[in-house]
C-alpha cells in the first residue's frame, strides 16, 4: 500500500487545506464531505422519482467532472499501468466511493475494453443496503462514477458498467462489468 501512504503524508503534508470553510486539494479543487446516510438517502429518492437510468447519468456526470479535476490537480496521465491503476484506486477509496479490485482489466489502444470489477466497503451502499435491501437504486449513481472514471483515467471508450452482483441483494461486493 505505497500509494496510500503517499496519501497519508498528503493529507498531512497540507495537500488539503482550509480556507473561508472551504476543504482545497493542492489549493485548487473544492472538495465537500457529506454523511454516507444523507447520501443514500438522496440518491435513493432520485432513483425512485427519476429511475435508475437517470441515476447512472447523474453519477456518470458528477465522476467525469470529479475525474478532470482530480487530473488537473494531480496531474495524472491517461495511462494503461499499473502505477496510473493504482493511484486512481486509491484516490477513489480515499474519497469514500469504496475499495476497487479489478479482476479483468483489457483495454486496447482504440479504447475498446473488457473491464470487471469488485468494489466494496462503500459506506453510502452498505447503508442503502441495510435500508433499502433490494429496493435500493444507490449503487446506479456509482455505476456511473465508476465508468467515468474508466474512461477518463484509463482511456477506455464507451465504457458503461453492468452490475452482475450486488451488495443490496445479498452479495458480498458489488460487481460490475464493461465490454466493448
Amino acid at each position: 500500500m505505497e500509494i496510500a501512504s503517499i496519501l497519508k503524508r498528503m493529507l498531512m503534508g497540507r495537500v488539503f487545506s482550509t480556507e473561508r470553510g472551504r476543504i482545497r486539494l493542492f489549493g485548487i479543487t473544492d472538495w465537500t464531505m457529506q454523511p454516507a446516510v444523507s447520501l443514500a438517502y438522496v440518491l435513493q429518492q432520485v432513483g425512485e422519482k427519476d429511475g435508475e437510468d437517470f441515476l447512472f447519468k447523474l453519477g456518470y456526470e458528477s465522476g467525469k467532472l470529479g475525474a478532470e479535476e482530480i487530473i488537473r490537480a494531480t496531474g495524472i496521465k491517461i495511462r494503461r499501468d499499473m502505477i496510473s491503476t493504482n493511484l486512481v484506486i486509491e484516490l477513489l477509496e480515499f474519497i469514500g466511493t469504496g475499495k476497487m479490485q479489478i479482476l479483468t482489466s483489457k483495454i486496447e489502444k482504440d479504447g475498446r475494453h473488457h473491464v470487471v470489477i469488485h468494489v466494496r466497503d462503500n459506506p453510502t451502499t452498505e447503508h442503502a443496503s441495510r435500508t433499502y435491501g433490494e429496493k435500493s437504486k444507490v449503487c446506479a449513481f456509482f455505476r456511473g462514477v465508476y465508468s467515468a472514471h474508466g474512461e477518463m483515467e484509463f482511456g477506455a471508450k464507451n465504457l458503461r458498467f453492468k452490475e452482475n452482483r450486488c451488495i443490496c441483494r445479498g452479495a458480498p461486493y458489488c460487481e460490475w462489468e464493461s465490454r466493448w
